[in-house]
């Protein structure tokens, strides 16, 4: 019996020797803090996920991965690498924003979502154009500069010039000049920063100038009345068709009549001149500028005619009843007479002081410019100068001219001319000339035109 109870009590002892060793290999195996209760679970994950919006990549802790996860809390280094045409906007922490910057140091402690986010570049464009007109089609639609737009970076503008005209000027494409530098058209633009590109045209424009000497002269111009001076322009070389009245009716006894039309041009030796076109009309044309005068003479009336001077010869100071009274210049006096429909004779007569000869030359004819006839009634100092008085008989049918000296104290020679061949007359109406009448005056400082007309 006692030898089975110490057997018992040794037992005993060795199960918990057991036991206690049992314990004492938990205690080492359990996690600090641990519980008995969780022998055996697993220990959760930190997970961490990198995502990318937009054009670019994310470096964490030097590598690509995008998914982190570990048992305890973390670090991770972060660094947004934009594409190009691309920016770095900003790290998003689980949709919150964390950092603007593209190096960042984030600590994860939870489960974490990290957002690179990348935003496309937009560059501004700003166009113009050289010229008033100014139309570019931008991918096929027309814009009219100036003109802005905001394109992304790397886009393609398809820019085409458009040509056209106003109602002064046309304008041709020449090309583009992008930020300083002359490209052709039409230009395939890649963007890749702001840009300022200019419209390039060849501005084209015809002009004419029309003036004249007479004040408050109005004249047709294709017909329609314009009042001088007046600038004409248009797009294109044109033509048009000038008409001036013969007379503009100043009073009763003053007028400018007999008008030319005269344009400006290059004569060699002698620079830009007047030049003689036409008589009252002339079609003129314009291929660039152009300058015309419609060139009027002062005409009075006087004696029954309208008298009217040459004002390059000539310089009126005033009319006495039927006597036209005059400064020569250059030692000539020239004037016109313009006679009345129905004339039968006129009478002149010529008083000068210190004058060399008197002519008259008759018909005169304004057709190809200054020609003359053959024919003339002349009276001529033939040593020096004398007060002249000279005078003239006209008749219009049958033909006649006379002319006598009616005093002169020096020997004066007379021509007179009674076989003209007529007509007397240029035109109709007031249109008719009956002459040129030219003194060649010498020192003269003053000559007298009396003038009568019948009929």
């Amino acid at each position: 019996m006692g030898g089975g109870g110490y057997g018992r009590r040794l037992l005993a002892l060795a199960a918990l020797a057991f036991l206690a060793l049992l314990l004492l290999f938990i205690l080492m195996v359990m996690p600090k803090g641990g519980s008995p209760l969780l022998w055996g679970a697993r220990q959760p994950l930190v997970a961490a996920s990198i995502e990318v919006e937009g054009r670019g990549s994310v470096l964490a802790n030097g590598t690509l991965l995008r998914s982190w996860n570990s048992t305890k809390p973390f670090a991770l280094v972060l660094e947004a690498r934009p594409e190009a045409c691309w920016a770095f906007r900003g790290w998003l922490v689980n949709g919150t924003p964390y950092s603007a910057e593209p190096n960042a140091t984030l600590t994860v402690r939870g489960n974490t979502t990290v957002k690179a986010v990348f935003e496309r570049l937009r560059y501004r464009l700003t166009f113009a154009s050289n010229a008033s007109w100014g139309l570019v089609a931008v991918n096929g639609s027309v814009v009219e500069t100036p003109y802005e737009v905001e394109a992304p970076c790397g886009s393609i503008l398809y820019l085409t010039l458009l040509s056209g005209s106003n109602e002064t000027h046309g304008f041709t494409p020449v090309g583009f000049l992008v930020n300083g530098n002359l490209t052709g058209k039409p230009l395939e633009l890649r963007v890749y920063g702001s840009a300022s590109v200019t419209a390039l045209y060849r501005v084209e424009t015809h002009v004419l100038y029309i003036e004249s000497n007479a004040p408050g002269a109005k004249v047709l111009v294709d017909g329609v009345e314009t009042l001088l001076p007046t600038k004409i322009q248009r797009p294109r070389p044109f033509t048009v068709y000038i008409q001036a009245p013969a007379f503009i009716q100043v009073n009763d006894t003053f007028a400018w009549g007999s008008p030319e039309i005269q344009e400006l041009r290059y004569r060699w030796g002698l620079g830009y001149v007047w030049v003689t076109v036409a008589a009252g009309s002339a079609s003129v044309r314009v291929n660039g500028t152009a300058s015309v005068r419609v060139l009027y003479r002062p005409t009075h009336k006087v004696g029954g005619a309208l008298v009217t001077w040459d004002p390059g010869y000539s310089s009126y100071q005033r009319v006495e009843g039927s006597a036209l009274v005059s400064t020569p210049r250059g030692h000539i006096f020239s004037f016109r007479l313009i006679l009345p429909e129905n004339w039968k004779t006129v009478k002149l007569r010529l008083e000068g002081k210190d004058v060399g000869g008197a002519t008259v030359y008759y018909p005169y004819s304004w057709l190809g410019g200054d020609l003359y006839a053959e024919k003339e009634a002349r009276a001529t100092v033939q040593f020096g100068t004398c007060d002249l008085v000279a005078e003239y008989t006209v008749v219009r049918d049958p033909p006649a001219a006379h002319i006598r000296v009616v005093s002169c104290a020096l020997e004066v020679s007379v021509d007179d001319d009674y076989d003209v061949s007529g007509p007397w007359n240029y035109g109709e109406g007031t249109k008719q000339y009956l002459g040129r009448f030219i003194a060649i005056a010498g020192g003269a400082y003053e000559v007298r035109i009396y003038v009568e007309v019948s009929g």
